[in-house]
């Protein structure tokens, strides 16, 4: 059986880069004119046939609350998506997915002359494997059910909230307490999870953490409810809530870092426009679409390609809102 002739093959005859013979088929304008004709003869001496890349049409599927006025974090994610699709010649599609749609596992979606589906944010289990059974390819952004089979890609957000914890315990703080609704999401569930591991690797109280809850079951946001008596410091499971208690903290005549320090999650615009700015975790959105994108594109090519779980590692931005334990 010949082999297949590739762009490598004509670079290699021309010595040149791939990436100059690419920019021809392209029409490049960096390009001259008698770089292009001798490309061009050596592809036809070769036999090779330039296709342009194939054109897909994907439908991106997001639950109303996380594109709510006050979010940022997938208002971005999805920005960024929408910019890696059209180097890669993808269309996007956003559906906005209510809950009563979602809990219903109604859906209300037209996948005619689409080529996959994206998920982003968590959904309730019920609608993801709903979804699932119409048997196109998919990739959950954001989120995961370890028991589905899908392709996935999520941030390591145990390992995230479990430094968040030990950045404050080395500042001193003892009680830590944790602001979300730990049922809601896996995220807030993994990060939860990664601050109780630092307290007993520290040989701190883990049992009786002080969990503020800031949303509903339906993922509604609600007042933050702070008791009396209160840690020395908070792990906010975003930036958004982060900011929210900070101001509530100052309302009450608190000063952050000096009486509390608070540490968010995801690095969005909270986290920079509140006073003092906010320490966080930061999530890379732009490199979490691309792969994103990647898994997509893998599973509508090839069907039958193992499963694939991503993990993106979280990196910790410091800025004004933890200080040292001041008793």
């Amino acid at each position: 059986m010949s082999k297949k002739i590739s762009m490598q093959d004509i670079a290699d005859r021309l010595n040149i880069s791939r990436m100059t013979v690419s920019k021809v088929f392209k029409n490049d304008s960096d390009i001259s004119a008698e770089m292009k004709e001798k490309v061009r003869l050596m592809a036809q001496e070769l036999g090779y046939k330039y296709k342009k890349n194939d054109q897909y049409s994907l439908v991106v599927l997001v639950s109303e609350v996380f594109l709510a006025e006050t979010e940022d974090f997938y208002k971005t994610l999805y920005k960024r998506l929408n910019e890696n699709a059209i180097t890669k010649n993808v269309n996007l599609l956003l559906k906005i997915v209510s809950k009563e749609d979602e809990y219903a596992h109604n859906l209300d979606i037209s996948l005619n002359g689409k080529d996959g589906v994206m998920m982003l944010g968590q959904f309730e289990k019920g609608y993801v494997e709903a979804v699932k059974n119409l048997n196109m390819p998919l990739v959950c952004v954001d989120f995961y059910y370890d028991d589905l089979e899908l392709d996935s890609i999520v941030s390591n957000n145990f390992n995230a909230g479990y430094m968040a914890a030990k950045y404050l315990i080395k500042h001193q703080h003892k009680q830590i307490g944790f602001v979300g609704n730990v049922p809601s999401t896996n995220s807030i569930v993994d990060r939860y999870l990664g601050l109780k591991k630092a307290l007993i690797e520290n040989n701190l109280d883990y049992k009786n953490v002080l969990i503020v809850n800031d949303r509903n079951e339906k993922g509604q946001m609600i007042e933050l409810v702070l008791p009396k008596e209160l840690p020395s410091a908070f792990l906010c499971n975003n930036d958004h809530i982060a900011y929210l208690l900070i101001r509530k903290l100052q309302d009450m005549g608190l000063n952050v870092p000096k009486d509390i320090s608070v540490i968010g999650f995801d690095d969005v615009v909270y986290s920079k426009i509140s006073t003092p700015k906010i320490t966080t975790m930061k999530v890379s959105r732009k490199y979490m679409a691309e792969q994103a994108m990647t898994l997509i594109l893998r599973r509508i090519k090839n069907r039958q390609a193992k499963l694939i779980n991503m993990t993106l590692e979280c990196l910790m931005v410091e800025r004004e809102s933890v200080g040292p334990f001041g008793g």
